[in-house]
């Protein structure tokens, strides 16, 4: 185990000031996964380890100016589908301003984020970047388990499909394939992203434009040999590296409000990798987006 003992957390940036540029929020919630538990324990692991993390960005600019306020965990309760307008309505009340990072929890738990950041941010887009498009209208025994997240998300959020793009994707369900084709909503398979992140980014910014964009991060779109802690993983995957340069240049093209990061399982992480994986993205966006 990793010693954090008297290290400050995210890196003592969270000064706790009311004009905040970045707000956390965990989701210790589990309940739609399928097929293995764990993801609840992840918003305290990565709290605990982001006191290891340097306020510096990698290309050396420092993060000590921001102002991070940690609100601690929202409560979905035993379900989502009765726990979610409640964290919603949480979410929906902080500054517009403030960049919103939410760190889960199975990918249900970003529901309640999505229909938060549209009522803060009007005409919210959301790029969803996942091994799996979660598009399914019911999966694995349910219609609020992990393979549902995007489809319930967009309902209850009131996403066109014309504001989401889905990229990293390599785990279909052919109802999902069907469902994206007649929707009309962006694909951006994990081969064309791993072969060129910058043309990805491009189609990212072509597709959404200047619109306020909202990024989910599934950590389950990296390659397991980069992320093996998490619920499904998925051989074939990005590089860590891959997705920071997709990220980055995202982040250059278009207007990102807000972050979340889900699916990280501390009970499958040997050594942390998982965590500090996500730890590292979170990081990098609050250095490219805010500084």
């Amino acid at each position: 185990m990793m010693d954090t003992a008297g290290l400050p957390r995210w890196g003592g940036l969270a000064k706790g000031s009311e004009d905040t540029d970045i707000v956390v929020v965990g989701i210790p919630y589990d309940g739609s996964a399928v097929y293995r538990k764990g993801a609840a324990g992840a918003p305290a692991r990565i709290r605990e380890l982001s006191a290891i993390m340097p306020p510096v960005t990698e290309t050396g600019r420092s993060l000590a100016a921001l102002r991070v306020v940690d609100l601690g965990d929202l409560d979905l309760g035993d379900a989502v589908e009765s726990g979610w307008k409640r964290a919603a309505t949480e979410l929906r009340a902080l500054p517009p301003k403030a960049f919103l990072t939410a760190i889960g929890g199975d990918h249900c738990s970003t529901i309640p984020v999505l229909a938060a950041q549209t009522a803060r941010h009007p005409d919210c887009a959301v790029l969803w970047i996942d091994a799996h498009p979660d598009l399914c209208d019911f999966s694995r025994g349910g219609r609020w388990t992990c393979g549902c997240a995007l489809r319930r998300g967009m309902e209850i959020a009131d996403l066109k499909p014309g504001s989401i793009v889905i990229a990293g994707s390599r785990d279909y369900d052919l109802e999902e394939l069907e469902f994206s084709r007649q929707a009309g909503i962006e694909l951006i398979s994990v081969r064309d992203l791993a072969r060129d992140p910058q043309s990805a980014a491009a189609l990212v910014a072509d597709h959404l434009g200047s619109r306020p964009l909202h990024i989910s991060f599934d950590i389950d779109v990296l390659d397991p040999a980069f992320a093996p802690g998490t619920e499904v993983p998925s051989a074939g995957g990005l590089s860590t590296r891959q997705a920071l340069e997709f990220l980055e240049a995202v982040a250059a093209r278009t207007h990102v409000v807000g972050l979340d990061v889900m699916e990280v399982s501390p009970p499958l992480d040997q050594t942390d990798i998982t965590t500090l994986a996500a730890l590292k993205i979170i990081f990098e966006i609050w250095g490219y987006v805010l500084l």
